[in-house]
């Protein structure tokens, strides 16, 4: 082995593998949204570009912007980032500061010359479209949610998803509202691992918003016709899911509870990454009891990932999104859900009251995956982790399959030479 190109004491740079990119910029913009101030400068000074976006064309500083990280957005302009970078979706950082009503970044943009070509009005509810920007007629049926059937439309030029609401909804005004306000929220969030939001259409028989579209697909089809995946591809997929929720959780005022995360509502980009979906329609919560959880304790969720309080009726808050999340990353590893042979809704009543759990006998899955399971789904929802702690530790543990990856290179290697 000396004198090996392959001996971990003496490799060069030059000689490694390159390893697979699972952070590319994200890790930039991760640190952007949060402020982190030394994780940004950290990446920055590794030779990431301070302009450098993720597929929606998002970069660092409209990150920085809609999240009020004031620091983070002085600190990336001296560092040259661009004021006027527009995204996917025709946005600049001004654009998002305003939706926020950070003022104090506002200012800071203006300053630098920034601009703000979409002008929203902030206290609009929901973004309407005129219908006729639609055809309808020419739509190709993709899917069937929760709350209605899925289209696959041209708007603006562009491949979009049009998402009917079921009549029962939209034929109720009081229901509507509700409905439409909830969508109101979702136009105002920005994250590379949520869903995009693009507006409503003002039709006069059917309530349709539209969302980005993304042709990879769901997790769930992922699954069905690639099986069990490997470890380092599904803690990579875990870290996309866990900082979509993170940002939804940690949104101020109010946090997001999705209660219905499942592989069906997290979909593919182009890119490769996953986004989560749907959680635009789920309850937000606003009301806390002295226990610090939140007054919600309707049905909603789909039985196989259902938190056991949820299917009991009681009352419940953000841990319910965890103890979903650990359901599907368990999935990813065994390459299926649990009990399969069961009906959903006996599963769910098994976990809520017989404390049943999928068996982490097998020695596919990593110890340390197997203990971040059981905690994410414990019988006591306080004692469930948040996803901040989450991705902590999923990085650690993305980082040892990363190294036991490069020392199996090495080996093979070395056998070969």
């Amino acid at each position: 082995m000396e004198g090996c190109p392959c001996n971990p004491m003496q490799r060069s740079k030059s000689s490694q593998p390159k390893p697979i990119d699972l952070e590319g910029p994200y890790r930039l913009l991760y640190c952007s949204s949060k402020g982190d101030k030394n994780g940004v400068i950290k990446e920055i000074e590794s030779g990431v570009s301070p302009n450098l976006a993720d597929y929606d064309k998002r970069t660092a500083l409209h990150l920085a912007s809609c999240e009020g990280c004031t620091e983070i957005v002085n600190l990336l302009l001296v560092k040259g980032a661009n004021v006027n970078s527009v995204d996917r979706w025709g946005r600049t950082p001004l654009s998002d500061a305003r939706s926020f009503e950070h003022e104090d970044i506002c200012k800071i943009l203006e300053a630098h010359g920034g601009t703000d070509p979409v002008e929203l009005d902030a206290s609009n509810p929901c973004y309407e479209l005129d219908h006729t920007e639609v055809d309808m007629d020419d739509s190709v049926l993709i899917g069937e949610g929760s709350y209605g059937e899925v289209y696959l439309v041209k708007w603006r030029g562009t491949e979009v998803a049009a998402k009917t609401i079921r009549s029962s909804i939209a034929s109720n005004d009081r229901v509507k509202n509700c409905f439409l306000k909830e969508l109101g929220l979702w136009q105002r969030l920005r994250h590379p691992n949520i869903v995009q939001f693009l507006g409503v259409l003002k039709h006069p028989d059917r309530l349709i918003f539209l969302t980005e579209y993304l042709r990879k697909g769901s997790l769930y089809e992922i699954m069905k016709n690639k099986g069990r995946l490997d470890p380092l591809t599904a803690v990579a997929y875990a870290l996309d899911i866990a900082r979509g929720m993170n940002y939804l959780h940690q949104h101020k005022p109010h946090p997001i509870v999705h209660r219905d995360l499942t592989p069906r509502n997290v979909l593919q980009d182009e890119a490769g990454r996953l986004k989560v979906t749907d959680f635009g329609l789920s309850k937000i919560a606003q009301e806390k009891d002295s226990y610090g959880s939140y007054k919600m304790t309707g049905g909603t969720g789909s039985y196989r990932y259902m938190a056991p309080e949820v299917y009991r009726r009681e009352s419940y808050g953000k841990s319910v999104d965890v103890f979903s999340f650990a359901l599907i990353v368990y999935e990813m590893l065994h390459g299926g859900p649990a009990n399969r042979a069961e009906s959903p809704e006996v599963v769910a009543d098994k976990r809520a009251y017989e404390h049943s759990r999928p068996s982490l006998s097998s020695v596919a899955y990593p110890e340390k995956i197997k203990s971040l399971l059981r905690e994410c789904w414990h019988e006591n929802p306080q004692l469930r982790p948040s996803f901040e702690n989450i991705i902590i530790k999923l990085e650690a543990i993305q980082e040892i399959l990363q190294d036991k990856k490069f020392m199996k290179f090495c080996v093979n290697r070395c056998s070969i030479m």
